[in-house]
Parts: C-alpha cells; sequence; structure tokens
C-alpha cells in the first residue's frame, strides 16, 4: 500500500463501547505521530478506526460477502454478465488487477490491519498511560482485527489451505506498524499456512484476553468462534470441534425458539447498536442511517423489483432451499412468478445489520468436526442440524448413522442455512470439489492483486 489511513482527532474523552461510535468517524490520510499516541483516548480512536474500515460495506459487510458468493455456485450470474463492468468478470473468470471490487477489498482488509497495528505498537512501546486492564482489551481487540482482515483477504485473493497444505502464495503478511514512507517497501506474499498460523496466534491471544461481553466490538466468543472457522478450513477438525464446541455449551448465545415462526430471520432483521449477547449473532457489521454497512448486500441480493435483482440464486441452491428449506425458503427466498428466486436475508430499504459470524455455523461446524476427528455418535451429530431444522419446520433426521451420509446431511445444511453468508464457495475449496467447471485450486478463479498494490510492490507475484 503507499499509504496508511488513519483516524483524524475528534473523540470525545472516554472509552468507547459501542460500533454505532466508529461507524460515525471521519478519517485522515496521515500518520499519527509520537505525541498523537500518548493519548488513550487518541490510540482507542485508532482502534475504532481499524472496526470501522473491518465492518465497512466494501469489506465485511458486503464486499466479502458478494465476492465470496460471485466466486461460487450459490449465484446466478447472467445478469452480472449483463451488467459488464467487475462483476461480470467473475462470469468469464478474466480478472483485471483494475477490478473495483479487488481494489476495495484490498484497500478495506489492509487499512485495517495497519490501523490495528499502530494499536498493537503503541501498546507494546507504552506510549500512553492507562490501567493495564485497559492496555490489555485495547491490544486485544487489535489483534483481532488483524486476524480477520488476514484471514478473510487470504481466503479471497489466494489458493486455500487444502491446496498443498498451505504451501502456495497467500498474500503479504503485515504485523508491524510503519510510517507512511515505510508503507510503500516491498513485502512479498507469504504462504498461505504462514497467513494462517499468524492468523491463529492473533485469535489465541485475543481470545485469551477479551472480554465476554463488548459491545459490538470483539468479544472472547467471537475470537473462539472465528479460530472454530479458521481451523475447519484448514481441515483441524480436532480444533474446529473444540471452539464450535466452547461457543455453543458456552458463548451465551441463543438460536431461538421453533415455537417462533420468524425465528429463522432474527440474525438478519437486527439495525443499530444492538448487542449480539444472547442472540443468534456472535460478531456483527452494524447498520446505522449514517453509516450503511448494508448498502452492498440489500442492493445486489434484493431488489424490490425482481427483474432487478443483481445476484439471483442459482438453480441449484434454489431447489435445495425448495425442498429441505422449510421456513428459510418461505421466510427468507422470494420466488416472483417467471423470475429467478433471490435471497430477501437482507431485503428492505434501510440500513441493517450483517451477521458476520453466528451461532448456526458453529453448530454444522461442530457437526461435521465430530463426523471426521472420528469416535462420533451419530445421535450427537443429527443434533445439531436437527436444531436448525427444527427451528425452520423441516422434519428431522432420526435415522442416519453411516460416515457418508452424516456428512452429506450436514453439508447440504450448511448450504441451506448459510448461503450468501460468505461460506459456500470457501466449503467447495475446503471439500476440494470443481467450482463452475475449474478444480478448486485454480488460479483463474481469483482476483487479481490489485494496482494499488502492484504499484507500490511491483516485485510482488500475481495471481
Amino acid at each position: 500500500m503507499k499509504k496508511i489511513f488513519l483516524l483524524a482527532l475528534g473523540l470525545s474523552t472516554g472509552l468507547l463501547t459501542g460500533c454505532k461510535d466508529f461507524l460515525d468517524l471521519k478519517s485522515t490520510n496521515s500518520q499519527p505521530d509520537i505525541e498523537f499516541l500518548k493519548s488513550a483516548s487518541n490510540v482507542e480512536s485508532v482502534l475504532v478506526g481499524a472496526y470501522a474500515q473491518l465492518c465497512d460495506t466494501k469489506f465485511l459487510g458486503g464486499e466479502v460477502i458478494r465476492t465470496s458468493e460471485e466466486y461460487g455456485d450459490n449465484i446466478d450470474l447472467s445478469r452480472v454478465t449483463a451488467g459488464g463492468g467487475a462483476g461480470a468478470q467473475f462470469t468469464t473468470r478474466g480478472f483485471s488487477l483494475f477490478n473495483s471490487q479487488g481494489r476495495d477489498l484490498w484497500n478495506k482488509g489492509y487499512t485495517a490491519i495497519a490501523r490495528a497495528n499502530t494499536v498493537i505498537a503503541a501498546i507494546d512501546q507504552n506510549t500512553f498511560a492507562a490501567d493495564q486492564n485497559v492496555k490489555t482489551r485495547l491490544k486485544a481487540e487489535a489483534l483481532f482485527v488483524r486476524a480477520v482482515a488476514h484471514f478473510e483477504l487470504v481466503r479471497l485473493f489466494a489458493k486455500p489451505y487444502t491446496s498443498n497444505a498451505g504451501t502456495e502464495p497467500g498474500i503479504p503478511l503485515r504485523i508491524t506498524s510503519v510510517t507512511t514512507e515505510q508503507a510503500a517497501d516491498r513485502t512479498p506474499r507469504s504462504p498461505v499456512g504462514v497467513i494462517y498460523n499468524q492468523v491463529i496466534d492473533d485469535l489465541k491471544a485475543a481470545e485469551a484476553a477479551l472480554p465476554s461481553n463488548n459491545g459490538n466490538r470483539a468479544t472472547k466468543w467471537a475470537a473462539k468462534a472465528y479460530l472454530a472457522r479458521v481451523y475447519f478450513n484448514k481441515e483441524d477438525y480436532t480444533n474446529a470441534f473444540t471452539y464450535s464446541d466452547d461457543v455453543i455449551r458456552n458463548g451465551g448465545f441463543n438460536l431461538g425458539s421453533s415455537s417462533n415462526p420468524t425465528a429463522v430471520t432474527i440474525p438478519f432483521r437486527q439495525a443499530g447498536d444492538t448487542s449480539p449477547n444472547g442472540t443468534p449473532v456472535i460478531f456483527q457489521a452494524v447498520g446505522t442511517p449514517t453509516n450503511d454497512v448494508s448498502d452492498i448486500a440489500r442492493n445486489n441480493f434484493f431488489n424490490t423489483n425482481s427483474e432487478s435483482v443483481t445476484l439471483p440464486l442459482s438453480a441449484s441452491l434454489s431447489d435445495l432451499l425448495r425442498n429441505q428449506g422449510g421456513r428459510r425458503d418461505l421466510l427468507l427466498v422470494s420466488r416472483p412468478a417467471s423470475t429467478l428466486p433471490f435471497s430477501l436475508k437482507y431485503q428492505g430499504g434501510n440500513p441493517i445489520n450483517i451477521p458476520v459470524i453466528r451461532l448456526a455455523e458453529m453448530h454444522l461446524t461442530r457437526a461435521e468436526s465430530a463426523v471426521r476427528k472420528g469416535a462420533f455418535v451419530p445421535a450427537e451429530v443429527r443434533a445439531d442440524y436437527n436444531i436448525l431444522r427444527t427451528l425452520a419446520d423441516v422434519p428431522v433426521d432420526a435415522i442416519t448413522t453411516s460416515q457418508a451420509a452424516l456428512l452429506t446431511a450436514i453439508q447440504d445444511e450448511r448450504r441451506i442455512e448459510l448461503f450468501t453468508e460468505n461460506d459456500r464457495f470457501h466449503e467447495l475449496r475446503r471439500l476440494k470439489q470443481n467450482i463452475r467447471g475449474l478444480p478448486y485450486n485454480d488460479s483463474r478463479m481469483l482476483l487479481k492483486i490489485p494496482d494499488i498494490e502492484v504499484q507500490a510492490n511491483p516485485d510482488i507475484v500475481q495471481n
């Protein structure tokens, strides 16, 4: 990157406690000097800026979701093809380094990382006076932001861990705070496995120090849920089981009641600074009228005019939802006559919160991890996906026992439950399945490293 973007001054005295605060802040194009970082509130303003970039509509709030779904097979791409532009390149896989989606993802992800690194360095170098508990929390939150940004970037710009055990070229690993001039230094792509190891180290350090309740900011349970996701993508099913099981048993999250016919819509109908604690959502990007993080998701997966939906559902996903989705099909899919079905998860005309990781994923991760690590109890495995079926008013499975049949049931349930939520593409690659005619690890399906990196780092290996 040529520049690091950090927050300007403007926070009130005291430490912030909610996502809506950081979503309202403005940015400046300068690196803070040592004087700026002598104030605890100023350091927290940098952290808040890191969250703002991480949760932005052009990263976790929308672009991460849109891009991963366009990579995969959940979406009918005929309308993006007709529309041309950055989205159309996902059909031909003729990606340009000027692709606007790639640019936005890279910029937002690495800006979040840069801000997180500044916070970590300020704490490690003891640049400001504050209670040690406050410093410990701020550093843990910054580590969480840095880990999540690196992880989502490596999943979208590199081959999966399952390709050659993580030895493929990943992305530049940036874990030190640098000056604006140093930001243009050439940084090679670290192997995928090196990125994963750093992500795991950061998340473990974060979860050990984060509080269980922290509003919409990172919590111990958000870090553990992300560890489950990382280990699952890595095919480390023992650790994936351990962390997902911990979140389910001890995190205090709640899927809702099967007696409530709209329970399946709850994760997608929240707005504003509502704490995820006690809900089905573990971590979310918060949308407000002045900071609409949901506009990319809402304006691509949904439209009041069905023929204007940019990303309608593919026939294979639509059939699976119609046959096995229950309330998820009834309440989360629109099936207009004579046109393509589309998702209602991000419907409406107003900003909404975007679930980034939620309890349902943990149940499905625990179920498959139990089967794959061995010595599983079929009834316990079925219970993890039956709880989702019950919520969706789908008949429960009381008979499946074989490993192969259980895996099929879990994976179908996962596709039904997590459609248009940044999951399916990564599942296809974890399972080493062809994706729209290309092998799971074919570099042609990947966005190019964008021009904003290439110009500052001309020696970088391109996809």
